[in-house]
């Protein structure tokens, strides 16, 4: 038994193709077929476009990867965004709790009075003439400071202010008020007792959708029963724009919330409540704010406020 593992005759053959192809690889360009020339350019154009695809790929020129990533990453803050939305009740729950407990733990002085009060009146719109903390008296939880202040106002910014007591940390109480109405506007005397150790009761949250809505309509029903009436108020009365119209309507109350309002007027026949839309004999309420309403007889009008009426 023998093997072979050399054949001088196949290394020459191999010898003799190589030589063959370095021979036509040597040939001229213009020798070349076009055969030859058709497969060494399409060999080369290939080779171009995929070194040109890859790197346009690498560079990103067309901003695929980038789109991606932008994507990506609306995506997570999407994320994020509607897990903070979902936490939101628990957060703001946890902020009430540490305010309150804050507040609590925090003395509270005349100082304080003064301040709060005096921030109350520039939002409703008081002028404060004078603020005087008085000594205070009680024990624990009854224990009360006075306040003594002197304002000058109009009666809807009077509303303002007491109503804005309600909203303040701490518990104030109007005891003595007295209002007085001279040239200028009202001039106000009040005395106000602040209990630093409590707090004005909170709106009490309902329970279910169910409950917030009976709630709301509770609200609303007792709402309509409410009237604003301005005893300071002078009888408005004002032609509607016609010759001879001797129209006597003094609107002497409003009443607004977030859906509608309800207008007390006084007229001839007696007292009577209007809303928006609403025919006043041969007038029309086309606007109800809370300056006042709008009354439209034709082309002309006419607006009745607490204050005075304007014919156009």
């Amino acid at each position: 038994m023998s093997s072979t593992f050399f054949e001088p005759g196949g290394a020459a053959h191999g010898t003799a193709v190589f030589s063959r192809w370095v021979k036509r690889a040597r040939v001229p360009l213009e020798a070349w077929s076009s055969r030859r020339r058709w497969l060494v350019a399409g060999t080369l154009a290939a080779l171009v476009f995929g070194l040109g695809a890859y790197g346009w790929n690498t560079a990103d020129l067309a901003g695929l990867e980038a789109s991606r990533a932008a994507f990506a990453l609306s995506t997570q803050r999407l994320a994020e965004a509607r897990h903070a939305l979902a936490q939101l009740p628990s957060l703001r729950r946890a902020a009430a709790a540490m305010s309150a407990t804050v507040s609590s733990a925090l003395p509270w002085n005349s100082a304080d009075d003064v301040r709060i009060v005096s921030e109350l009146a520039t939002q409703s719109g008081v002028e404060l003439l004078a603020v005087e903390p008085g000594a205070a008296s009680g024990e624990g939880v009854e224990r009360m400071r006075e306040l003594q202040l002197t304002a000058r106002t109009d009666f809807v910014h009077l509303m303002a202010f007491f109503h804005g007591l309600a909203q303040l940390p701490v518990l104030i109480v109007p005891v003595d008020v007295t209002v007085k109405q001279d040239g200028k506007g009202l001039a106000v005397a009040a005395t106000l007792h602040v209990y630093g150790a409590l707090r004005p009761a909170p709106e009490i949250p309902a329970a279910s959708t169910d409950a917030s809505r009976d709630a709301d309509e509770a609200a609303d029903d007792d709402d309509e029963g409410l009237v604003f009436f301005d005893p300071f108020a002078k009888p408005q009365i004002s032609a509607s724009g016609e010759p001879g119209d001797a129209s006597e309507l003094r609107l002497v109350g409003l009443l607004r919330d977030r859906t509608r309002g309800l207008a007390l007027l006084d007229t001839p026949d007696g007292t009577t409540t209007v809303a928006a839309g609403q025919q006043l004999g041969v007038e029309r309420v086309t606007q109800l704010d809370a300056l006042g309403i709008t009354l439209a007889n034709g082309g002309a009008t006419r607006t009745l406020t607490l204050t005075q009426t304007e014919a156009s």
